[in-house]
């Protein structure tokens, strides 16, 4: 809401100016028809009050600017109290709702009951902020209970996201609590199933040795769900942790790409991988300064594993290159694809895609907005690709060597 002064304050002093500005045409018109000789030359007193009348009507004009850039804007949070004092200054404030203490409204005698307006006072409990008057200001209990109704809305407010904060952090508490404790379980399950499927405690039957391999492939899934878990929690506190030290990229892309080639195989893929040449100036090394383990299991494994999932047939094509600053790191499928609409809430928490779901349910929604913060604290960047749905997508990794 804009405030300015009431109507009848600009009427009432604007109009004592233009009346004041009249008196000396009045002065001579009695003089010029006074008997007794009185009406002589009156030239000097004409220059005199046609200068007095331009006087005049520079305050009219004052009163007008005064009038117009006076104002008091009410916000949802703040009142901008805007004073012009003369022609050329002006003194602008803020005064914070959650800081005001009282307001008062005076209205006195007929004209300012007749008309509704009145002066309004704000007082304020802050040491830092000036309390506010404004005079001549139109309806002014309308006003107060409009700063009213908004300081108990912002209270409101306040008190709700206080309570949504404390919440928000015992749920991230717990997250971990859970988090860490389902992981422990299930690494544990892993190992004993591990064990039995590798045949570390003996021979057993072809059956058993089946059902704890398809058990210890489950086990290691949720494993990697509760990791997706705990990291999305860290990355919405800012709390993730990097750790960074040289470590060989293509190296550790290779050992995954091996680590998940029957996963590929098993659905029919075909799945390539290539490096690109390394120029002379380059040392013929891609070695990275980051953290290995993340960048491995977070981004490179992430990046693949999709790919795999998200292509129910043809080929997945991987291809590590660098020019002696930048190693890229691209995979490409001939899978679902993403549609326009799809590919805004990629790398957003949670951002699943209208259809990803039920390609791969055990997605969390959480793998790629954890691979763009790891990607982008090591200093990278991260996107995709894709023309539109089933036309397959392309990811792309950059981060600058060491």
């Amino acid at each position: 809401m804009t405030v300015r002064k009431h109507w009848v304050i600009l009427a009432r002093d604007s109009g004592a100016a233009i009346v004041a500005g009249l008196i000396p045409f009045l002065f001579m018109g009695l003089l010029s028809n006074a008997p007794y000789g009185f009406a002589a030359d009156l030239s000097i007193l004409r220059v005199i009050a046609l200068l007095w009348l331009l006087v005049c009507w520079m305050v009219v004009a004052m009163i007008w600017t005064a009038y117009y850039l006076d104002v008091w804007i009410v916000t949802d949070k703040h009142i901008y109290i805007i004073d012009q004092i003369g022609l050329f200054n002006r003194k602008v404030r803020t005064l914070s709702l959650d800081h005001v203490e009282e307001i008062s409204v005076r209205t006195e005698g007929f004209l300012q009951t007749y008309f509704d307006f009145g002066s309004i006072e704000i007082h304020t409990a802050s040491p830092t902020e000036e309390n506010a008057h404004f005079e001549g200001m139109p309806n002014p209990a309308y006003v107060r209970s409009l700063v009213l109704d908004q300081i108990e809305h912002f209270v409101k407010l306040e008190k709700e996201n206080q309570v949504l904060s404390t919440t928000t952090k015992d749920q991230e508490k717990l997250i971990h609590l859970v988090g860490h404790e389902v992981k422990s379980y299930l690494t544990k399950s892993a190992g004993a199933l591990a064990a039995i499927a590798e045949g570390d405690l003996g021979s057993v039957p072809q059956p058993v040795q089946q059902m704890a391999g398809s058990a210890l492939q489950e086990t290691r899934k949720g494993v990697d769900t509760v990791m997706d878990l705990l990291q999305g929690s860290d990355a919405a506190k800012g709390t993730l942790t990097i750790e960074k030290k040289p470590f060989d990229a293509k190296a550790s892309i290779l050992a995954i790409a091996q680590a998940l080639k029957p996963n590929a195989a098993a659905k029919g893929l075909g799945f390539n991988l290539f490096a690109g040449d390394l120029p002379a100036q380059a040392g013929g090394t891609y070695i990275l300064n980051g953290d290995e383990a993340k960048l491995r299991d977070q981004v490179f494994r992430n990046l693949i594993d999709n790919a795999i999932r998200y292509t129910p047939s043809g080929s997945i094509r991987m291809d590590i290159m660098t020019n002696g600053r930048i190693i890229r790191f691209e995979v490409k499928d001939s899978g679902v694809g993403i549609t326009p609409a799809d590919m805004q809430k990629l790398f957003t928490e949670g951002g699943h895609g209208a259809n990803s779901t039920a390609v791969n349910p055990e997605s969390t929604g959480f793998g790629l907005s954890i691979a763009k913060q790891i990607v982008e604290a090591h200093g990278g960047r991260i996107w995709a690709e894709s023309a539109s749905a089933g036309t397959g997508a392309t990811f792309i990794v950059e981060l600058p060597t060491a």
